[in-house]
């Protein structure tokens, strides 16, 4: 066969496979758009001759993508088992195949001559932020579809009728509220029920809690904790405020690690991949990297398998119309100085962003690591001087693996330069878990 009819015939394969697969959505996606660009030029060489430096691009374009397909036949021919366990190696050979891809797409527009801003869709430097972004969002979209299967039939965010809140039994009182367990269709919710609401005006606070639904029904994932919606009652002579969300009955992160310091390091390092992935899917959504702002250990919450999710931050306006803050101090078991990065510890001004945060979820990503608390003892002045004056970094351990030790290590890096992104951790947490067992530093 001619390599020109070669090409073409092998493209328009690939993309009926891309049509039918469900997985590796962003990666196929890439790949067709990039296949399309190419072809368009490809199409006019159809007749005619060949120079040798050219016929050796067309073999190299063409043999990645015969080996483009074998690798799409080989992950669809994946059991469900086979892809949780061989997910991250298989989504990183696409990724790498992208690059290869786009390297030899590069090299065949260059000898055709085609325009400066369609060779610029394939600079290495593009294709490379790219193909990150794209692994990122399929690893863990692969994770979230995985999980929900196993997870409750999803559930509208709506206002909820009291009558569909069953068996409710107080699980916590604080002053601003009480919190509940009881039943929602029959699956487990906690209710926070508001007292001493700030206002009886309903409409008030049913029209911000319909302008925030719209940011969460983006934010749904299996790593973020679940936000059924609101109830009010309005049949007493003052409305009763409630905010329904998932329960998760293994408690806080900081609870579980206390609870059980004996983890095995396969539990561990998947509840940091499901915390990863809780975090990189709210710095997602939207065009704007959403911030978390206060990431502790206790902003993880533990459900039934050990999955962790990301809560702490869902109807805040919402509750902010019902309930004052609090301005009691609770207690806290750990220093609050504990997770502030070094450029916050020093300034006051400091403006919070992307580089804080990840320094926040590295110090829990070493709680989740060591089971101790950060900082045990220390007051904030000391915080001070360790982290800020004397740049020091609490020990992993030489028990962890080697891959979670670095990616704690860059997290807490004084230089907020360094530390990487959820995307970056994501990519790095997500792999095979064959090869999570074989790198446990000895």
């Amino acid at each position: 066969m001619d390599i020109v009819e070669g090409i073409l015939t092998a493209a328009r394969a690939i993309y009926d496979q891309c049509q039918q697969m469900k997985g590796c959505k962003k990666q196929k996606e890439r790949l067709v758009q990039r296949m399309a660009i190419v072809l368009r030029p490809v199409e006019l060489l159809r007749r005619q001759a060949l120079s040798a430096d050219l016929e050796l691009i067309l073999r190299a374009m063409l043999d990645l993508l015969w080996e483009a397909r074998e690798l799409f036949d080989k992950y669809e021919g994946q059991s469900k088992l086979a892809k949780v366990l061989k997910a991250g190696g298989m989504l990183e050979q696409f990724a790498d195949l992208n690059v290869r891809f786009s390297d030899v797409a590069q090299g065949l527009l260059l000898q055709l001559q085609v325009e400066q801003k369609v060779l610029a869709r394939f600079e290495r430097q593009v294709v490379s932020k790219e193909s990150r972004q794209d692994l990122a969002e399929d690893k863990v979209s692969l994770k979230e579809m995985l999980k929900g299967e196993e997870a409750d039939p999803q559930l509208e965010i709506a206002e909820i009728k009291k009558s569909l809140i069953t068996n409710m039994t107080p699980v916590m009182e604080v002053t601003q509220y009480t919190l509940y367990k009881g039943e929602y269709y029959k699956f487990p919710v906690a209710i926070k029920v508001f007292k001493n609401p700030l206002t009886s005006n309903t409409k008030k606070v049913r029209r911000i809690f319909e302008e925030e639904i719209r940011t969460l029904k983006r934010l749904e994932s299996p790593y973020i904790l679940r936000m059924y919606g609101i109830c009010i009652d309005e049949t007493g002579s003052v409305p009763e405020y409630s905010i329904v969300m998932e329960y998760c009955e293994q408690g806080t992160l900081r609870e579980v690690l206390k609870r059980e310091p004996g983890l095995p390091w396969r539990i561990r390092t998947e509840m940091a991949s499901d915390a990863a992935a809780g975090l990189y899917r709210l710095h997602q959504t939207g065009e704007v990297c959403q911030l978390h702002r206060s990431i502790d250990s206790t902003k993880f919450l533990v459900a039934k398998g050990y999955c962790v999710k990301l809560s702490g931050f869902k109807l805040d306006q919402t509750q902010s119309s019902i309930s004052q803050r609090s301005k009691e101090k609770a207690h806290k078991e750990v220093c609050a100085s504990a997770y502030i990065c070094p450029e916050g510890l020093a300034s006051v001004n400091h403006q919070y962003n992307l580089a804080s945060e990840m320094y926040s979820f590295g110090i829990v990503l070493w709680e989740l690591a060591t089971g101790k608390i950060p900082f045990a003892g220390c007051s904030p002045k000391e915080v001070y001087e360790k982290v800020y004056e004397q740049k020091y970094q609490e020990s992993v351990g030489e028990d962890c693996p080697r891959y979670l030790r670095d990616i704690i290590n860059q997290c807490r890096d004084f230089d907020p330069s360094k530390r990487p992104s959820a995307e970056d951790i994501v990519n790095r947490l997500l792999i095979d878990q064959d090869h999570k067992n074989d790198t446990v530093a000895v």
